[in-house]
């Protein structure tokens, strides 16, 4: 891909910035030049590339000047290992949500998923994109969270990275969740008092991060002005929606001639409201059921991230490994519960269906991988294939954990049991 295609287009984006800015110049000025140069020559040369857009705060600008005295290729070099790093915690943290059973196979797929945000293929990596390093702090700041209780290096995490983008503040919703269905009677949780509820924290940092967006506007009024004009152009002439249903509709209006701010404002503020609702009620049920943590986890990190209003392919790479779990736990459970049921009335056939079964596991995965991938490169655009990926598989969440929850099964018998799953143990809780 690399040697092929295009490199660093992100990461370049920032070198010219980070140069504008040390020569005194102002970013914003120069891309909201270019970005009308653009649409006024669109018309005449429909397949010209779009520009690179500076669409981070004034905050970030005195970073930019600092690291504009380090000579090219060893900022290069360390904004690589930078990427690289990010890349790779994002992968850790994905790999401790998984079960030991799981661990088989995803250690096996790690070194390709990179290349998968949001299960369907895609370079994004190869931007070198600042949200990799970014989330990188905040998913391995949110291991500790879910794990221990510790939450304070995770909010560090993400009023530092709302910084750069302000819709990282929306993964303060992920703490409240985890903690809303943490089983408040487990042995190992009696000394995380100061864990349990994170209503309070996750509230005090999203004022500050809105103060934090506020303030600039005292403190650089002329730049924060073109900022703003700039992510406004970013929709009217670029049309970046990102691939969330409020940017799926975007998009599409768009493609039809039509006014979309309305609509899609609208749209995201009812998808809020009901995943609000969804996961608060999931949380619910995870705590009264005992459900174990591990299953629980994925899941609200995929509810947490579908609330961000502007979802680009580098916020799903954080989120795939989640997803493909979702995905796999949910074709097994259902799988294992009819195999399962045809095994009690047929224990005689016991071997042969379940290998049945197993082979039924691989062909329905393997088209439910393969299918969007093919259609990706074949045919329709990104937007709706992602959007329609991203809403399958939460909902494949939901319907699991609310199946699962039937049948209360302890976090310790998950952690006991390392040949098992979080399915099999309900399935044999059932039986």
């Amino acid at each position: 891909m690399a040697s092929v295609g295009s490199v660093g287009w992100d990461a370049q984006g920032y070198w010219k910035a980070s140069q504008a800015v040390h020569h005194d110049s102002d970013p914003y000025a120069e891309d909201l030049v270019a970005l009308n140069a653009f649409h006024t020559r669109l018309a005449s040369n429909p397949a010209e590339h779009p520009p690179f857009v500076y669409v981070y705060s004034p905050m970030t600008l005195p970073l930019l000047r600092l690291l504009a005295v380090f000579p090219r290729w060893l900022l290069g070099l360390l904004y690589w290992a930078a990427i690289a790093t990010g890349a790779l915690l994002q992968l850790w943290a994905g790999f401790q949500m998984a079960d030991q059973r799981e661990r088989r196979w995803l250690a096996l797929m790690l070194p390709a998923i990179i290349f998968f945000p949001g299960l369907v293929t895609d370079d994004a990596i190869l931007s070198g994109n600042v949200a990799y390093p970014l989330y990188g702090a905040i998913l391995a700041a949110a291991t500790a969270g879910w794990k221990r209780g510790r939450w304070s290096w995770y909010y560090i995490a993400v009023l530092a990275a709302s910084v750069f983008k302000t819709p990282f503040l929306v993964f303060l919703a992920f703490p409240v969740l985890i903690e809303s269905g943490r089983d408040r009677d487990s042995d190992s949780d009696k000394n995380n008092d100061r864990g349990r509820r994170q209503w309070v924290p996750s509230a005090v940092a999203a004022i500050m991060g809105v103060l934090i967006f506020a303030a600039q506007i005292r403190l650089w009024p002329g730049l924060f002005r073109e900022y703003l004009s700039s992510l406004r152009l970013v929709f009217d002439y670029l049309h970046d929606f990102g691939y969330g249903p409020a940017g799926a509709l975007g998009k599409a209006l768009w493609r039809r001639g039509l006014p979309s701010s309305l609509a899609t404002t609208i749209l995201h503020l009812v998808v809020v409201c009901a995943l609000g609702i969804v996961l608060l009620f999931l949380a619910r049920r995870v705590r009264e059921r005992k459900l174990p943590r591990e299953a629980w986890v994925p899941v609200a990190l995929v509810g947490t991230a579908l609330l961000n209003p502007r979802i680009m392919k580098y916020d799903l790479g954080a989120i795939t490994i989640p997803m493909l779990l979702i995905g796999g736990r949910a074709l097994r459970f259902a799988l294992e519960r009819s195999a399962g049921e045809h095994q009690a009335a047929n224990s005689h056939c016991a071997g042969q269906e379940r290998s049945f079964f197993d082979r039924t596991l691989i062909l329905v995965a393997s088209g439910c991988f393969l299918i969007p991938n093919v259609i990706t490169v074949a045919g329709p655009s990104w937007f709706p294939v992602e959007t329609l990926v991203l809403l399958a598989i939460f909902a494949m969440g939901v319907w699991s954990l609310d199946q699962s929850s039937q049948f209360p099964v302890r976090s310790s018998q998950f952690s006991a049991k390392p040949s098992s799953t979080v399915l099999q143990v309900f399935l044999r809780t059932e039986n």
